[in-house]
C-alpha cells in the first residue's frame, strides 16, 4: 500500500488536467508542469530519506513523510489558483518520497541480497499495476466528485497508512547513536561512501538510465498515438496496458529465476532484453513503419527486460553496503527520477509527428543502461 500510494500519485488527477486549467484559465500544457514539478521534488526528496533513516530510523522518517503528505495531498484538493497547486504538488512529491526509500531499506533490512530481489519483485508488480490503473480511477472521482476528488482520496489513503504504520509497524533499523551531530555526519560519511564504490555507481546508473527510458516513452506515448496516429483515448488506455503487461512477466521470471541464475546475471539478462526492445522500437521507424503497433509493440518486450533488471539491480545496490541501505535507496530513487525528469523535459521539446525522435530517446537511454550494467558486471561477476 505504500508503494501504491507513491505510485498513483503521479498520475492519478490525468484525467482532471483539462478541467484544471479550464478553472484556473490556464493551457494544459502549463497544468503538466506539476507533472514535472513532482517529478523533480520526488527526485530530490529521496536522497534526503535515505540518511536521514539510516541514522534516525525507518518508522519515524516514514512517519513524517507520510504526514506531508496528507498535508500537501489536502492543500492541492484546496488550491485556489495553479501556482498553488504547483505548489502543492512539490510538498505532495516530498512527502511521496518517502514511502518509496523506506520500503525499499525495510526490505533490505529484512531479508538478505537474493531474497531481496525476490520481495522487491513482487513488490514491483504494485509499481506496474498502480499507475496501469491510476487513471481509471482518477477517471470515474472526476467524473463523479469533481477533480479535487483524486487528490482528497490521495490524502484518505495517506491517513489510514499513517494510523496502521503507527499502530503496527516496528523498527526495522536501530540507530547506533541517538546524537544528532554524530547521526549527521554518518549520514554524510555514507554518502562519501557509496559514491566511492564502483559497483554501486554501476547500479545507480542502470536504475538511472532505465527509468528515463520508461518516463520518455509514458511521456510521449500518448502525444504520438493519440494526436499523430489517430488512436483513440480509450482504445489507447488498453495499448498502454498492453505494453505494461509485459512488466508482469518479467516480475513474474524475476521471482522464480534469481535463486537459481544469481542477481548480477538477472542484471545482465534484464538489460540486455530491455536493449532488445529499444532496439526494435528504434529499428522499426527507421524502416518506415509507423503504427499504432509499432509505437507499442516493442516496449512490452523492453518492459519485460525493465521488470527482470530493477527488482534485481535494486536488491544489488542497497547490497553493495548493507550498513547504509537506506542511503542507497535514496540514492537509487534520486538517479532514478531524476533522470524520468530529465528526459520528460527532453520530450517536451521534440516533435512528435512520428515516434521516432520518442524511439531515439528510449534507445539511447537504454544503451546507456546496458554499458552501466557491464561495468557492475566487471565489479562484481560472482554475485
Amino acid at each position: 500500500m505504500l508503494i501504491a500510494s507513491s505510485a498513483i500519485t503521479y498520475n492519478l488527477f490525468l484525467p482532471s488536467m483539462p478541467d484544471i486549467g479550464q478553472a484556473f484559465g490556464v493551457s494544459i500544457f502549463t497544468v503538466q508542469s506539476t507533472l514535472i514539478a513532482f517529478l523533480v521534488a520526488y527526485a530530490l526528496a529521496q536522497f534526503f530519506y535515505g540518511g536521514v533513516s539510516d541514522r534516525f530510523g525507518r518508522r519515524p522518517t516514514l512517519l513524517w513523510g507520510l504526514a506531508i503528505y496528507v498535508i500537501a495531498s489536502l492543500l492541492c484538493a484546496v488550491s485556489a489558483s495553479i501556482t498553488m497547486l504547483l505548489l502543492s504538488r512539490i510538498l505532495q512529491g516530498i512527502g511521496a518520497a518517502g514511502s518509496i526509500v523506506m520500503v525499499r531499506s525495510i526490505v533490505r533490512d529484512l531479508f538478505d541480497r537474493k531474497d531481496s530481489a525476490r520481495a522487491l519483485a513482487i513488490i514491483s508488480t504494485v509499481m506496474v499495476f498502480a499507475p496501469a490503473t491510476a487513471p481509471a480511477i482518477g477517471g470515474y472521482l472526476h467524473t463523479h466528485f469533481g477533480w479535487q476528488a483524486s487528490f482528497f482520496a490521495l490524502a484518505l489513503l495517506g491517513i489510514v497508512l499513517i494510523i496502521y504504520c503507527a499502530l503496527r509497524m516496528a523498527e526495522t533499523n536501530r540507530p547506533e547513536s541517538s546524537d544528532f551531530i554524530s547521526n549527521l555526519r554518518a549520514m554524510i560519511h555514507g554518502y562519501r561512501v557509496l559514491i566511492t564504490e564502483r559497483s554501486f555507481v554501476a547500479y545507480n546508473l542502470n536504475i538511472g538510465f532505465i527509468g528515463g527510458a520508461i518516463f520518455a516513452w509514458f511521456a510521449g506515448a500518448p502525444i504520438v498515438l493519440i494526436e499523430s496516429y489517430g488512436v483513440a483515448p480509450d482504445t489507447f488506455g488498453y495499448l498502454m496496458l498492453t505494453a505494461t503487461s509485459g512488466a508482469f512477466c518479467g516480475y513474474g521470471s524475476a521471482i522464480w529465476l534469481t535463486g537459481k541464475l544469481g542477481v548480477n546475471r538477472m542484471i545482465v539478462l534484464g538489460t540486455s532484453i530491455g536493449m532488445a526492445g529499444a532496439t526494435l522500437y528504434l529499428a522499426l521507424p527507421l524502416m518506415g513503419v509507423f503504427t499504432p503497433v509499432a509505437a507499442i509493440s516493442p516496449i512490452f518486450i523492453f518492459n519485460v527486460g525493465l521488470a527482470i533488471t530493477f527488482p534485481n539491480v535494486m536488491a544489488a545496490a542497497v547490497s553493495v553496503r548493507p550498513e547504509y541501505a537506506g542511503t542507497a535507496a535514496a540514492m537509487n530513487g534520486l538517479m532514478q527520477y531524476g533522470m524520468a525528469a530529465v528526459t520528460t523535459l527532453i520530450i517536451g521539446f521534440l516533435p512528435h509527428v512520428t515516434h521516432l525522435p520518442l524511439a531515439w530517446v528510449v534507445f539511447l537511454s537504454q544503451l546507456a543502461a546496458l554499458v552501466a550494467c557491464i561495468v557492475g558486471w566487471r565489479a562484481r561477476p560472482q554475485e
